[in-house]
């Protein structure tokens, strides 16, 4: 391509007062067959002249010149366009001006009369003598200003400025250029009358390299393409840069994506185009602060001891310079990585005595300023070992791996291998960067190595390193599906010990990390309410440390744990923080989120919005949460709450495929899964078969001893229920009233005291009932927990009928109740209508009698006399041809009405 005027010219015919003029400054450059015609920027363009002005920008290389010649060369007839190519000679205004005469008597068909009064006009007129007379065009004009930058502080940019300001519609500008040369703009910005093109849209996309490759006949596979984008970031000279490397050197020098700061064709592109056009002191500048991938101000400044980076900085992104800032409102810059190649292959010709001392520099900046893994990286390439320990230390592993495990661990491994095996903090960064991997069995060697330099360490490392130490083993533990009580026990002990000592913000990171692992090793046992005590104290502790990433993971794992133990508004309060935060974009607020959703999947199956449970538990599903070591299973609790959903929606067959899939997923040594999937089997049978086919799936003593924990208690004392052992369903579920038990639940303890008040009922002590169900209703009326009662069955029902008078306190908890328990009737409204004609007060009576309750007793929950009660059930056993209550309760179940 010719982008750039040729170095010889054609005279042209003098205008009066003036010199010839350069022809190829005004013609449209021509493009070579192989330069790449990119339609999208020409489309993107075309667009964009609609406005007064458009701005061009970018850095040298990325096609602004090739995209706005394929623009303004379209079709024959199509376009009108006059074209200039600045130099820096043109900041002088009489010479600029006569050259945009120029280029404007060359667009056609505007007619010649139009511009001529301009030729004789001095330079000081001319800004406003051309709006005059544009004013006469009947269709808009087009003129293309190419490398406009090279008007930055000139005498012309005024009468530039002054022509943009007053220039009428149909006279549009396109202003193409590494930067904007200091036009004033904004004003046109805020009405909408500039159009602008920059850099990221000017970047090649994956489907223009592919026509690039095939242009010049380079095989180039997906995979290769992606990885050169990924480098040159679409820069087109990049691309054409690393196709002319292969082109001149052969296959044999490898793959185009070889390119790098040590290649000559891009060291001398660099310097030609970027490098070259700086001052010396700005180079050096470059040089000196190559050494870290992202750049702020302070830390130029400390880097090279000066004092204006930040302008510098600022400067350079600018012009662009192929240094960009960091989103909008950042500080921080970064270097484009094939400048920062050569830059970095430069500083180590020219100053290699400077490059450990600028390391150190860093390192000690970054450690400052809060970035452990960025000193640690810088602290390390310069040979500083003990320096980096130390901020390892300082920095705690929960720090470190919020920028990934791969990069923590490359990090590491710049370390001797003395320091790998015999440094306890490098030991146990190590496994934490294979832990956070998804790697093991690679852990436990520097696990190993870590607990056996711990007592190497000073007293104020120790302090730092045990309790992190002591939560990778815990996590390394679960990952290996290896469960250890007393190991547990004694990092809760060490946990709780350190944690009063702590003063340190290091110190609070590592003590977080040990209760996080707690409360996730707890929640895997389902031990909810230890768990949600241990992820609580872990929130704080980060806070503390100021380990922000960590919380919001933390906080939905607490919520799922406060969910299953009944603490609602808890659980609901934690998951609407979390998914607030979700919604901000954060990268581990979004993972948090499928935790988040799946315990407000769980509160709304305890407070029976079975819908809103079965979408929670859908959504939940879509999300793609990366696992973190020592995390319970996401997927193993979305199952257990569907289960449970399912079967409490009546689906029994649906409950119990689900089931069976979780048994067959579930690894054949997690005790505490296998106990939960028992319960949960048990009172399926129950549900579905009675207590015969209950007692079928725990015959034997083993099988007996899963239902030790709280569910397993509740679910026995529903099964002595069924039975008929009235002394025994209170005997088993003693323990979850008076908390003799382990980790008694909320849940579990309002389900407890139903159970015992059902027996207490069926032993003629209404009063005691009555007292246990008012506390269970106390209990369950804060945070709306209907679950536990709809699964008692039709004997809370009755219970609740009888035993809660309308003085009550709780009377209207317990009506809503009877209202959720009525409309959970399959169709019995229909059913009545349709098959047997009771009336509405016939029907109520009738539902009342699988109950057992006394004729008196049903009279009292309804409000009505005894004779009342008597005459409804005399003209209902008439209607569904029944002699006794007994036949009444088997016609009644037939026709669906009870």
């Amino acid at each position: 391509m010719t982008s750039r005027p040729a170095t010889a010219h054609a005279a042209a015919p003098a205008m009066p007062g003036s010199q010839q003029l350069l022809q190829d400054k005004l013609r449209i450059p021509r493009l070579s067959v192989t330069v790449l015609r990119r339609g999208r920027l020409t489309e993107l363009i075309e667009q964009a002249a609609a406005h007064r002005v458009t701005l061009v920008s970018g850095p040298a290389g990325v096609g602004k010149t090739v995209a706005c010649a394929s623009w303004a060369a379209g079709p024959s007839g199509s376009r009108r366009a006059g074209w200039l190519t600045l130099d820096p000679l043109d900041g002088e205004p009489g010479r600029l001006w006569r050259y945009v005469q120029a280029a404007l008597s060359r667009i056609r068909p505007v007619p010649a009369d139009v511009f001529q009064p301009l030729r004789h006009m001095p330079a000081a007129d001319f800004p406003l003598g051309l709006a005059a007379a544009a004013q006469q065009l009947t269709e808009p004009a087009f003129l293309v200003l190419d490398d406009v930058h090279e008007l930055a502080d000139s005498p012309a940019l005024a009468g530039l400025d002054l022509l943009i300001r007053h220039a009428p519609p149909n006279l549009r500008l396109v202003l193409s250029g590494r930067c904007q040369p200091g036009l004033q703009l904004a004003r046109l910005r805020v009405a909408g009358e500039l159009a602008e093109i920059g850099a990221a849209e000017m970047a090649c996309t994956a489907a223009e390299a592919d026509a690039f490759f095939a242009l010049h006949g380079v095989p180039v596979d997906g995979a290769e393409r992606d990885e050169l984008l990924r480098r040159t970031e679409g820069w087109m000279a990049g691309l054409r840069l690393a196709v002319l490397r292969v082109r001149g050197g052969g296959w044999e020098r490898g793959s185009v994506t070889d390119i790098g700061g040590d290649e000559p064709i891009l060291t001398d592109y660099m310097w030609d185009e970027v490098l070259g056009r700086q001052a010396p002191d700005t180079r050096l500048f470059l040089l000196r602060t190559s050494i870290a991938d992202r750049m702020s101000g302070d830390l130029a400044d400390a880097l090279t001891g000066g004092a204006d980076g930040a302008r510098t900085l600022d400067r350079l992104s600018r012009e662009n310079s192929l240094v960009d800032p960091l989103g909008h409102d950042s500080s921080e810059y970064r270097y484009h990585p094939l400048l920062r190649d050569v830059l970095v292959a430069e500083l180590h010709r020219e100053l290699p005595q400077e490059i450990p001392v600028l390391l150190g520099r860093a390192a000690r900046w970054f450690s400052a300023h809060g970035d452990g893994r960025q000193a640690v990286r810088a602290a390390a390439q310069a040979g500083e070992w003990d320096y980096a320990a130390e901020v390892l230390v300082q920095a705690g592993t929960a720090a470190l791996l919020q920028g990934g495990a791969a990069e923590l661990d490359e990090v590491l491994f710049l370390f001797p291998p003395a320091r790998r095996s015999g440094d306890s903090a490098v030991a146990a960064a190590l496994a934490a960067a294979r832990l956070w991997n998804g790697d093991p069995d690679g852990a436990a060697g520097h696990l190993a190595a870590a607990r056996r330099g711990l007592g190497h360490c000073s007293q104020e490392a120790r302090r730092v390193i045990e309790p992190w130490l002591a939560a990778l083993e815990i996590m390394h533990a679960a990952g290996r599906g290896e469960a250890d009580p007393a190991a547990l026990a004694a990092a809760w002990a060490l946990a709780e010990r350190a944690e009063a000592a702590a003063s340190l913000q290091p110190e609070h990171g590592s003590i977080g990390l040990l209760w996080f692992a707690l409360g996730c090793a707890q929640l895997r046992h389902f031990e909810v309410r230890e768990a949600s005590y241990a992820l609580g104290r872990a929130d704080r502790q980060f806070a503390a440390a100021g380990l922000g990433w960590l919380r919001p993971r933390t906080r939905a794992w607490r919520a799922l744990a406060d969910a299953w133990y009944g603490d609602l508004a808890a659980a609901e309060a934690a998951v609407s923080d979390v998914l607030h935060g979700a919604a901000a974009g954060d990268g581990e607020d979004q993972a948090a989120a499928s935790v988040a959703t799946l315990a407000a999947a769980q509160v709304s199956l305890v407070r029976d919005d079975l819908a809103a449970a079965r979408k929670l538990l859908d959504d939940a599903a879509e999300h793609t949460a990366c696992r973190l070591p020592g995390e319970p299973r996401m997927a193993t609790a979305a199952a257990l709450i569907r289960v449970r959903t399912v079967l409490a929606d009546g689906d029994a067959a649906g409950a119990r495929g689900l089931l069976l899939r979780l048994r067959e997923a579930a690894g054949p040594d997690d005790q505490p899964l296998d106990r939960v999937l028992t319960v949960l089997d048990c009172q399926l049978a129950l549900q579905a078969g009675g207590p015969d086919r209950a007692r079928e799936v725990v015959p034997d003593e083993e099988q007996q001893a899963r239902l030790c924990s709280a569910d397993g208690r509740l679910l026995r004392g529903r099964l002595l229920l069924a039975e008929g052992s009235w002394r025994g369903a209170i005997d088993a579920v003693g323990p979850c009233l008076d908390g003799s038990a382990a980790s008694i639940t909320l849940l579990a303890k309002v389900g407890g005291l139903l159970v015992a008040a059902t027996a207490l009922r069926r032993l003629e002590r209404p009063a005691e009932a009555a007292e246990l169900l008012e506390q269970a209703l106390a209990l369950a009326e804060p945070d709306g927990a209907r679950r536990p009662f709809l699964d008692g069955g039709p004997a809370v029902r009755s219970a609740i009928t009888v035993l809660i008078t309308p003085t009550s306190r709780s009377a209207g908890f317990a009506g809503r109740l009877l209202e959720r328990f009525d409309s959970q009737l399959p169709g019995a409204d229909a059913a009545a209508s349709a098959v047997v004609p009771l009336t509405d007060s016939e029907l109520a009576v009738l539902r009342f009698l699988p109950s057992h309750m006394t004729n008196q007793e049903i009279a009292d929950a309804l409000f009505l006399s005894i004779n009342t009660v008597k005459t409804h059930l005399r003209s209902a056993y008439r209607k569904l041809g029944a002699a006794s209550r007994r036949e009444a309760i088997a016609c009644g179940r037939r026709h669906g009405l009870i």
